[in-house]
């Protein structure tokens, strides 16, 4: 009878240290969950498509800057400081234009009617909006 109590107390001990690796499991298991989720809120393959987009972009407008560059390459940088001067001056002339255009244009559509101020208040409880006691009176 004291070998079958030792046998039960060796498989309870047994049972108490698998009970304990699951419950190790199940967190660790929880744990990658975690970070299953996490990366799939990552959208990798989005960013990883948005880079490429990226890249591609600063290549394609490296390659077309190229005959740019090499045109003005044999510049001097004084010619190359005049023509930048020269169509800054240009770009603000046009600003300026377009500015004054729309200043003088009229400011309602045409068809539209005029601009008209808007209505007086309505008067306050005692009848009249301007009299001294229609507000914060005591």
């Amino acid at each position: 009878d004291a070998m079958m109590m030792k046998r039960i107390s060796d498989l309870e001990h047994i049972m108490e240290n698998l009970i304990q690796e699951n419950k190790k499991l199940e967190q660790r298991l929880d744990s990658h969950g975690a970070h299953l989720y996490t990366m799939e809120q990552l959208d990798i393959p989005h960013q990883v498509s948005k880079a490429i987009d990226e890249v591609v972009t600063d290549a394609v407008d490296w390659a077309m800057q190229a005959p740019l560059r090499n045109r003005f390459r044999d510049l001097p940088e004084a010619d190359m400081k005049e023509i930048l001067h020269q169509q800054l001056v240009k770009d603000l002339a046009e600003a300026r234009k377009k500015k004054k255009k729309s200043r003088e244009s009229p400011k309602t559509p045409p068809g539209s009617p005029p601009h008209q101020p808007p209505p007086p208040p309505p008067a306050g409880p005692s009848g009249a909006s301007g009299s001294p006691g229609a507000f914060g009176s005591s």
